[in-house]
């Protein structure tokens, strides 16, 4: 896992100076945060963005648990290289945390789940119009932790995958270095193992299900220059 997550870290941090080289400075646009340069496009730069998770499970086979959605948040990079002006490709490395709610304590009571994942997620932009853009692409996610309430889980010792894996979507605009936009994220990753151990702190109920992380993503995000 820490190789993993070190080349997560490394693949974005490379991205600014990779795309500083193709923008010596210039004026800014819906289209245009980063004055263009030695590509043709005006869909190249960097820059931070963050906002709100809701965020689930789905699946068919956990009987007898009633299920309801949590509120967060996630926040981190984006580098975008663009190859003319409609066309172009975006990686973000994000910090997410998410998870959902279940009727699994004591006498039904219901308990928080927490799962903190770093997602990397690299998508192809296109422009609908001067504003609008809209994203689709492969994202890969690494579970960091597990939280139970206020209950640090054992990823291994309770049966979680650590990697998740899937697609997402999502439409967004900008006006000048400005953006705001929603995206889906489909997961094809199980939380869980095929079974999960007899020691495990989480409830048995878990065991031997097939769920997935479900989570819809707000965001805000600010472009910069050099």
């Amino acid at each position: 896992m820490k190789k993993t997550l070190l080349f997560l870290l490394l693949t974005v941090a490379s991205m600014p100076a990779a795309f500083a080289q193709a923008r010596p400075g210039g004026s800014l646009s819906s289209k245009d945060y980063t004055g263009g340069g030695v590509t043709d496009s005006r869909n190249t730069g960097f820059g931070i963005k963050g906002g709100y998770n809701l965020s689930g499970v789905r699946g068919s086979d956990i009987k007898g648990i009633e299920r309801q959605s949590r509120n967060d948040f996630h926040a981190g990079l984006y580098g975008q290289f663009g190859f003319n002006n409609f066309s172009s490709i975006q990686a973000e490395l994000l910090y997410s945390r998410q998870g959902f709610e279940a009727n699994t304590g004591t006498a039904g009571a219901r308990q928080q789940y927490r799962l903190d994942y770093l997602m990397l997620p690299v998508m192809y932009v296109g422009n609908v119009t001067e504003t609008i853009s809209f994203h689709i692409g492969p994202q890969v996610s690494l579970l960091t932790k597990a939280k139970l309430e206020d209950r640090d889980l054992g990823l291994s010792r309770n049966g979680f995958n650590t990697l998740d894996f899937g697609g997402v979507g999502g439409l967004e605009a900008r006006v000048g270095p400005a953006r705001i936009g929603a995206r889906y994220n489909l997961s094809l990753g199980k939380i869980f193992e095929d079974s999960t151990p007899e020691n495990a702190a989480v409830s048995t109920n878990f065991g031997n299900s097939d769920i997935y992380n479900n989570l819809l993503q707000v965001y805000v995000g600010i472009g910069f220059t050099q």
